[in-house]
């Protein structure tokens, strides 16, 4: 590849550049409480809301409560990022945990624990202190980017800040960061439809981890990624970053969205009432895709099917692995055994 001159070098860069305007604000701890709590009555709303895909509070009440320390102690803080979606109201961007650990702990629904700097307050709410501490902790500024007049065709550029902040580090898990940066009427679904299925949760049985990481949502997306192409090129996360961006825009067809809950339900149906899913506490998640995904694709070959024991000792055995190639025989398997 030949190098590149200085003009083509910068004419990349200025294609690549996004019009995003933002402003620096210093928000007071109780003016976040206040708005993250103030209800506007025409949507029920909260002045700062924080969108579905961030929904998880995930911090303990030591992580907590040692962000609450570092404020205590004057130390910098972070900025926390918003994106003003219309009339002032503000949508989360980055900062959901601190927002939310603020929340608890000026509603003194949080009790310091585990502090190390300040051992003396372990075992305190808000509540116990005095006035004037109460006023000058409610008087702590922190800093927050507020992104404005976002351009309609460039609205999801709030879930792009959103990866490029949870790429790295201590990072997210690789759902979180795909819900942020990628929402859309797919994810949409895969959170407030499938996730909450009760047949789903009750045949599945995900433990509480699971659920705050989001490998509950990772897995049903993974669930219907493979149902509509087993048999896709490349690496994994590329397809499946790929299709989670296809089918956010094949949702704009409320049928299509349709379909896919009914093929969702309809397997779980078929699974659970014949009891095809037993004991599977060891690498249960590795189980179940292959079964729900095998089950799904013979379904779609033959809508009256038999039930049949699906976990084979060769299934049992290729669930061992966590590589793909394993997951796709077991599949296979699946679809195999049902329609023999």
């Amino acid at each position: 590849m030949s190098k590149l001159d200085i003009e083509q070098i910068d004419e990349i860069i200025e294609r690549s550049r996004k019009n995003v305007r933002y402003d620096t604000k210093e928000f007071t701890l109780e003016l976040l409480h206040s708005k993250f709590n103030r209800q506007i009555d025409e949507n029920k709303s909260t002045e700062i809301f924080i969108p579905f895909y961030q929904r998880k509070f995930v911090w303990k009440s030591e992580r907590q409560s040692k962000f609450i320390e570092s404020i205590l102690m004057g130390m910098p803080i972070p900025p926390m990022y918003f994106a003003e979606v219309g009339d002032g109201i503000l949508e989360v961007i980055d900062g959901c945990q601190r927002i939310n650990t603020v929340n608890e702990f000026l509603n003194s629904s949080l009790k310091l624990k585990g502090l190390v700097k300040l051992p003396e307050l372990n075992g305190l709410t808000f509540n116990d202190l005095g006035s004037s501490r109460k006023r000058k902790i409610n008087n702590v500024s922190l800093r927050a980017i507020v992104v404005t007049d976002i351009e309609i065709e460039a609205m999801n550029i709030r879930h792009e800040i959103f990866e490029r902040l949870n790429t790295g580090g201590e990072a997210l898990k690789s759902m979180e960061i795909k819900k942020g940066a990628k929402e859309g009427k797919f994810i949409k679904f895969i959170y407030d439809q499938c996730s909450d299925y009760t047949t789903f949760n009750e045949l599945s049985d995900f433990v509480k981890q699971d659920e705050l990481r989001a490998y509950k949502e990772e897995f049903i997306v993974k669930y219907f990624a493979f149902v509509d192409d087993i048999n896709f090129e490349g690496y994994i996360n590329d397809y499946l970053d790929n299709y989670i961006d296809d089918t956010n825009r094949k949702f704009d067809d409320h049928e299509v969205q349709d379909q896919y809950f009914i093929q969702f339900k309809t397997m779980l149906a078929f699974l659970g009432e014949n009891n095809l899913v037993g004991d599977l506490s060891i690498n249960r998640k590795n189980k179940l895709l292959a079964a729900y995904v095998g089950t799904t694709l013979a379904l779609k070959e033959e809508p009256d099917l038999q039930p049949k024991p699906i976990f084979t000792k060769v299934f049992c055995k290729n669930a061992e692995s966590r590589g793909f190639a394993k997951l796709k025989e077991n599949i296979l398997l699946v679809k195999a055994v049902l329609l023999g």
